[in-house]
């Protein structure tokens, strides 16, 4: 028995055309396909364990779904009644971009035949695509609901959690707690000068013989004019 990866979208398309009272002369009217590809698609379904032959006299040839195609179409419903995702989606701009062979879609997003079936009969059941059986193949089209889905910007990245925007570098922290340019104090005057080569103790003792220069040419100014004075009475 063939695998379950094997199955595909045409299989499952297929099989929903089945009813209780198909046979082997009414199968390709149903799956619109002449006597040869439909007897070729029914020997496939039978390989892959989708239906039963049963001889019935006179001569007709009935078809059955087994116990294992139905529960592949019980899978397939309730996958169907999920919301589409961004495969989904994919899948849409994939057909609108002209890919309408189930073979090119598989080849294009790398994923299994039955998988990509059960997307497809899900976008079918919610009216994104249709599909048409013609001569052993099966084309999708995509509906107007399901053109303008693909359509549909992709969407944005996840935005950022809180603690990542207001987590910020070492380096910006740093820069934000010294203080702003222009407003140094003395002793960021006197670092600077260190840093120079200048020891804070020659910076203060620089400033204390301005000082006392100041002073004793005061001193001496005053001294003379006193003499002045004292020669004038």
């Amino acid at each position: 028995m063939a695998s379950d990866n094997t199955l595909n979208f045409l299989d499952l398309a297929c099989v929903l055309k089945i009813t209780p009272d198909m046979t082997m002369e009414k199968l390709g009217s149903a799956i619109n396909a002449g006597v040869f590809d439909a007897a070729n698609i029914a020997g496939t379904l039978k390989i892959k364990g989708l239906i039963n032959f049963a001889a019935q006299l006179p001569g007709s040839t009935n078809i059955e779904l087994t116990d294992k195609c139905k529960a592949l179409l019980d899978d397939a419903n309730a996958k169907s009644a999920e919301p589409t995702d961004a495969l989904d989606d994919e899948i849409l701009r994939q057909l609108s971009g002209g890919k309408r062979i189930p073979i090119d879609l598989q080849n294009t997003l790398n994923i299994n035949s039955k998988d990509l079936a059960l997307r497809l009969y899900k976008l079918y059941k919610q009216n994104f695509i249709s599909y048409e059986l013609r001569n052993g193949n099966v084309d999708i089209l995509l509906t107007e609901s399901g053109f303008l889905k693909s359509k549909e910007p992709k969407p944005q990245q996840t935005q950022m959690l809180p603690e990542q925007q207001t987590a910020q570098p070492a380096g910006q922290q740093a820069a934000q707690a010294m203080p702003e340019s222009g407003a140094l104090t003395a002793e960021d005057e006197n670092a600077e000068k260190e840093l120079a080569g200048e020891p804070s103790g020659q910076v203060l003792a620089k400033k204390g013989n301005g000082a006392v220069i100041v002073i004793s040419l005061v001193v001496i100014i005053v001294a003379i004019l006193i003499l002045i004075m004292l020669n004038v009475i």
